[in-house]
């Protein structure tokens, strides 16, 4: 799986970029083998003036599952990492819960004779 960090406003020290990537990885670790690739936005939406305004944005190629895209945006850069992170988790269980689902719901049920 490839994670790719986009912050076109905002410089990333190695730390930061590796904090994202082991947070994204921990968080799809489960179903790594079902996702191709996350992609990681990062932005600042009042730049210097702060406040709740650092969003992170997934969005996460997952083959069969589709594209899911999950956000968050919090004071913190870390813990809007967290949150996105978090929410991708939950989101992909739901995914492939519902896979299932419809997988079982398909199938002809048999009647057995007596």
């Amino acid at each position: 799986m490839r994670v790719t960090i986009r912050s076109p406003h905002l410089t990333l020290d190695d730390d930061l970029r590796d904090y994202i990537g082991q947070t994204v990885r921990h968080a799809v670790a489960h179903v790594e083998d079902r996702i191709t690739s996350v992609q990681v936005h990062i932005a600042d939406q009042n730049g210097p003036k702060g406040g709740l305004d650092k969003q992170c944005e997934l969005v996460a190629n997952c083959g069969h599952l589709g594209v899911l895209r999950t956000d968050a945006v919090d004071r913190e850069l870390r813990r809007a990492v967290d949150g996105a992170s978090t929410k991708l988790q939950r989101a992909i269980e739901h995914a492939v819960d519902h896979k299932r689902g419809a997988r079982k719901s398909a199938t002809p049920h048999r009647r057995s004779s007596k």
